[in-house]
C-alpha cells in the first residue's frame, strides 16, 4: 500500500530527554512516558492497536493519508494497521504518554484516530499515571484499560442508555465520589447483579476481569459498562469496597492490619491502607485505636501515616 509521508519539519536538539516503558498484564501492555523532543517517524503501521496522549508540545501526524496536528490534551487512537508517520512541531519539548495493546486479540475497533471526549482523555490521563506508580496494581491497570477500550469503541456505536449512564457514572468517579447513586435502581439489571454476587462470593480472592464477566457471560468491555451504569462503580472499586468493609470488621475484632489485610483479599497492607483510607477518611491503624477507645488525639499522633498526604 502506498502512503504519503508526514510533513518534514527541521526538529530541533535538546540534550534533556526522559523516556520510561513498563510492561504489565505479563506483557499484554507496555505503557512509554516520553518527555523531551521526539525523533522523525516515517509512515509505519503496528499490529496491535495504541493509545496516546499529548501532555505538552505538538505533534504533526499522517494517518490513513490525512493529516492532523496533535496539541496538548488530545488523544490518539490506532486500530492495528492504521499506517501513521509523525513529527514534533515547534520548540517547546513533547510530553506524550501512550499505551501499547500487545496481546489483546478481542480489542474492539476504535473510532480514531483523534478522540476529543473529554471523559475519555481524562481515564487515559488517570491510568498514566496508574502506570508511573512505583508499584503497579495490575487489577485496577486492567479494569481502567477495559473501561477506556470500552469509551473508544463506543464512540463506533449509537449510543445507547446504559451507555449514557455508564459515562456519567464514570465521570463521576473520575472526580472523586465513590459512591454515586445508582443509574437506574427501579430496574435492577440482572447481568450486573450476577456481577456483583460473584464479587461478594469471591471477594478475598485474587479476581480477574474476564472471571467476573463470564459471571454474566459478557465480554469484559460490555461487563464494565453495564455494571458500572447499574451500580455508579466499577467492579475493581465496588470489589474495593467489599474487602474495606471486611477489614474493618476484622480490625474491630482485634485482628492486626496486615492479617486484616489478608484476610480480606488485599495483596497487601500498603493497599489496604490507601483503600480504607480512601473510603473511610483515617488509616487501618487509626481506625483500630479509636474503636478501642484511645482518644482521638491520642490515636492520631500515635498512627504518623494518618497525618500525611
Amino acid at each position: 500500500m502506498e502512503m504519503t509521508h508526514a510533513p518534514h519539519i527541521q526538529q530541533p536538539r535538546h540534550p534533556r530527554h526522559r523516556e520510561t516503558v513498563r510492561r504489565v498484564l505479563d506483557g499484554a501492555v507496555e505503557f512509554r512516558h516520553f518527555a523531551g523532543f521526539d525523533q522523525l517517524f516515517a509512515p509505519h503501521a503496528h499490529d496491535y492497536p495504541v493509545i496516546g496522549l499529548v501532555r505538552e508540545g505538538h505533534r504533526l501526524m499522517e494517518c490513513n493519508r490525512v493529516r492532523h496536528r496533535l496539541g496538548p490534551g488530545q488523544l490518539l487512537a490506532l486500530n492495528a494497521g492504521d499506517a501513521h508517520g509523525c513529527v514534533q512541531e515547534g520548540a517547546t519539548p513533547l510530553v506524550y504518554d501512550s499505551l501499547a495493546l500487545l496481546d489483546f486479540p478481542d480489542c474492539p475497533p476504535f473510532a480514531g484516530p483523534i478522540v476529543e471526549d473529554t471523559e475519555t482523555i481524562a481515564l487515559m490521563g488517570d491510568l498514566a499515571g496508574l502506570m508511573q506508580e512505583p508499584i503497579i496494581d495490575e487489577a485496577h491497570v486492567e479494569e481502567e484499560l477495559c473501561l477506556l477500550i470500552g469509551l473508544l469503541a463506543a464512540h463506533n456505536e449509537p449510543e445507547t442508555s446504559d451507555q449514557t449512564a455508564c459515562g456519567q457514572a464514570t465521570h463521576s468517579q473520575s472526580e472523586g465520589r465513590e459512591h454515586p447513586s445508582p443509574a437506574n435502581p427501579a430496574a435492577p439489571n440482572p447481568a450486573a447483579q450476577a456481577m456483583a454476587a460473584y464479587l461478594r462470593e469471591h471477594a478475598s480472592t485474587t479476581v480477574r476481569l474476564e472471571e467476573v464477566a463470564a459471571a454474566a457471560g459478557l465480554d469484559k468491555y460490555r461487563a464494565l459498562r453495564s455494571f458500572t451504569a447499574a451500580f455508579g462503580l466499577t467492579p475493581m472499586r465496588y470489589l474495593a469496597s467489599l474487602r474495606v468493609e471486611a477489614a474493618r470488621e476484622a480490625l474491630a475484632a482485634g485482628a492486626s492490619c496486615v492479617d486484616a489485610a489478608w484476610a480480606a483479599g488485599f495483596s497487601d497492607q500498603a493497599h489496604l491502607t490507601r483503600a480504607f483510607k480512601e473510603r473511610l477518611g483515617m488509616t487501618p491503624g487509626f481506625y483500630q485505636r479509636a474503636i478501642a477507645g484511645a482518644d482521638p488525639a491520642d490515636a492520631l499522633a500515635s498512627s504518623p501515616e494518618q497525618v500525611r498526604p
